[in-house]
């Protein structure tokens, strides 16, 4: 901080001071003159700098592009909530199923045998079986306030489509998902390659996190699933799938 001399006694004053506050002398004020041209108008730099802190518009685009990032991410929001509600384009839920066979028996039976065995299904059997046992009685399908309404699947090459309905209120809420399935060790894994919810597409590695959707499906398909999971393999192929008891 710059500070005058006293030519005198040598005692340091402040800037503004003209006579020494030690004895008085008449300070040189010449030298600080040529200071403050060097650094320029001290006095009014501080004025605006004071103008400048406490301007109203101080901050307010900073303020009017937060309010905006705010209402961009709630729009965002918003319309990802409004596409997963709509229904997705699929194929309606028939007026009558076809006779049902007992896929559950029939793997219970094979697991049994001594003798190596296949089992074939095309979509239309396993959709079949399926609805009839959410309908069961004894089925958890129908509990909760988010109860279970629909549970079909679409058969690919290589992979599954199981894709489920739900309802909240008189609004139905569709989601689903495509998996590779491999049974190793008595268990069954399923590696996600993408799903929706309502006409929404997950990617399938957010897709796992959103298998909680499933939770109900899977809880209703308890017997089915550890009969799976006692199985040599499983193989999808277009429309059919095939179930391999031994090798």
């Amino acid at each position: 901080m710059t500070k005058l001399i006293c030519p005198d006694c040598q005692h340091e004053n402040e800037v503004e001071r003209i006579y020494c506050h030690n004895c008085g002398a008449r300070l040189d004020r010449t030298a600080l003159k040529g200071k403050a041209a060097e650094e320029g108008p001290t006095e009014e730099r501080t004025r605006q700098h004071l103008k400048k802190m406490f301007s109203p518009n101080r901050g307010k685009a900073k303020h009017l592009a937060v309010q905006f990032a705010k209402v961009l991410l709630g729009s965002f929001g918003v319309a990802a909530v409004i596409v997963m509600l709509l229904a997705p384009e699929l194929p309606p839920a028939p007026k009558s199923y076809s006779f049902a066979p007992l896929i559950n028996m029939d793997m219970v039976s094979a697991l049994s045998s001594q003798q190596p065995q296949t089992l074939v299904y095309n979509e239309e059997q396993v959709n079949s079986y399926l609805a009839a046992t959410v309908r069961r009685k004894d089925s958890p399908s129908q509990q909760g306030f988010f109860p279970l309404k629909r549970v079909f699947v679409q058969f690919q090459e290589g992979r599954c489509t199981v894709h489920i309905e739900r309802r909240l209120f008189k609004l139905s809420i569709f989601s689903g998902s495509s998996y590779r399935v491999t049974i190793a060790n008595g268990k069954v894994t399923g590696e996600s390659t993408g799903g929706y919810i309502g006409r929404l597409p997950i990617h399938h590695a957010v897709m796992k996190y959103a298998d909680v959707l499933f939770g109900i499906a899977w809880e209703s398909l308890a017997r089915e699933r550890n009969s799976v999971s006692r199985l040599a393999g499983v193989e999808f192929h277009p429309q059919s799938v095939t179930l391999i008891v031994r090798r």
